[in-house]
């Protein structure tokens, strides 16, 4: 039987309006009251056909390691190569009305999630980009991104014994980038990668690793 997640973690699946028009691509996994969370697929040389974003402030937060996409947009009429993506890279955008098409040049697949924060307006702020970690053996505790409304926490826990997440005293999601287990007050619960789940304000857990080949990893990103 599925273990299910303590009631601290709210893990919701609920499908929006603003989302239905878009290609099968696209699909929303979770949705409250601050985030909005769409994970996307481009399989490998797929051409994702014509479809619309709001103009909402939007971290990017990347799954696989990909090759080069074609962001073919509409008004005006240009063509943007993003380029290769490695798991566990962020980026921080402001957001922009955009309508355009995708074609993935490469033979790989690419997967990331769209983590969209409707009510959040960050202005002027630049888009920011927050590399992969390159070593992976060593514990790590770091904000990466901060700004008034919205922070980024990375953490690594490469450890046998459990490490501690600080708690946010916003709404938070955590973004699972490896197999990991969330432990709060002793009980475990096992998410995998690309995982989601909503955390409440001021809520301390714990993270350790599910195997001991690899490193519990997970994004903590907060916003009001």
């Amino acid at each position: 039987m599925k273990k299910l997640l303590p009631l601290f973690l709210l893990l919701l699946t609920l499908t929006t309006p603003a989302q239905q028009n878009l290609p099968p691509n696209y699909q929303t996994i979770l949705t409250n009251d601050t985030f909005n969370v769409i994970r996307v697929h481009y399989a490998p040389h797929e051409k994702v056909p014509v479809h619309d974003h709001p103009a909402t402030s939007t971290v990017y937060v990347y799954l696989n390691d990909s090759g080069p996409v074609n962001i073919i947009h509409k008004n005006p009429p240009q063509t943007i190569t993003r380029p290769p993506t490695h798991l566990g890279a962020f980026r921080i955008s402001r957001g922009l009305l955009e309508r355009h098409s995708i074609e993935n040049l490469s033979d790989l697949p690419s997967d990331f999630l769209r983590v969209e924060l409707p009510h959040l307006d960050l202005g002027n702020t630049p888009d920011f980009r927050g590399p992969a970690p390159t070593d992976l053996t060593h514990n790590l505790n770091s904000t990466e991104f901060s700004s008034p409304g919205l922070s980024v926490l990375r953490v690594l826990c490469a450890s046998s014994s459990p490490c501690n997440v600080p708690p946010s005293s916003t709404q938070s999601v955590v973004v699972a980038l490896s197999d990991t287990t969330i432990l709060h007050n002793g009980q475990p619960t096992k998410i995998s990668l690309g995982t989601v789940v909503a955390i409440a304000p001021s809520q301390p857990f714990q993270i350790a690793p599910t195997t001991p080949t690899e490193p519990a990893h997970i994004l903590l990103i907060s916003s009001h």
